[in-house]
C-alpha cells in the first residue's frame, strides 16, 4: 500500500512541477533579450552612413569566402575605438567585432566572410564618444548550378 501511496504522489508532484514549468516558460519569453542585430533592429537605430567606404562584390558565386574590404574614416574631433561586421541573415550573426588598441582616426580591414544566402552585411563603425556609424552593403549570393553534373 505505501508503493501506491508514494506512486500517486509522485504523479501528483510531477503534474504540479510541469504546470509550473510551463508557467515559468511563458512567462520568460516575455523577458527574453530583444532580437539584436536583426535587419529591423539596425535599421530603426538610424545610424549614419559618413565615413564608411564598404567594398563587397554585389554577386558571389558561393557564400564560403566572399572579399570583403572596408575603410573607416571618424568624424572631425572624434577617434574609433572599434568595429562590427554584421550578417542579420547568418545563423551567427556577428562576423567579427574587434576593439581597437588605440583610437584612429581612419583604419581600413581587409577580410574574407562567409554567407548563408542573399542580404546586407552592415559595418558598424564604434565612435570614442560612444556613438555609432553603420553601412549597409547588399550582395546576391548565387548556388553553382552544375549539382547535377549536367
Amino acid at each position: 500500500m505505501l508503493h501506491s501511496k508514494t506512486s500517486l504522489a509522485r504523479r501528483t508532484c510531477l503534474a504540479h512541477l510541469s504546470l509550473g514549468a510551463v508557467g515559468i516558460s511563458g512567462v520568460s519569453s516575455a523577458w527574453s533579450v530583444p532580437d539584436t542585430h536583426s535587419q529591423a533592429d539596425l535599421l530603426s537605430r538610424g545610424l549614419k552612413a559618413e565615413g564608411i567606404d564598404v567594398t563587397l562584390p554585389e554577386l558571389a558565386d558561393n557564400g564560403n569566402a566572399i572579399p570583403l574590404q572596408f575603410t573607416l574614416q571618424a568624424p572631425a574631433g572624434k577617434h574609433l575605438v572599434g568595429f562590427d561586421i554584421i550578417a542579420p541573415e547568418n545563423p551567427n550573426r556577428v562576423i567579427l567585432r574587434m576593439k581597437l588598441g588605440q583610437p584612429q582616426t581612419r583604419f581600413t580591414f581587409n577580410t574574407r566572410i562567409r554567407l548563408a544566402m542573399t542580404q546586407d552585411v552592415w559595418v558598424l563603425a564604434h565612435l570614442s564618444n560612444g556613438t555609432s556609424l553603420g553601412r549597409p552593403t547588399h550582395t546576391v549570393v548565387t548556388a553553382t548550378a552544375c549539382f547535377d553534373e549536367t
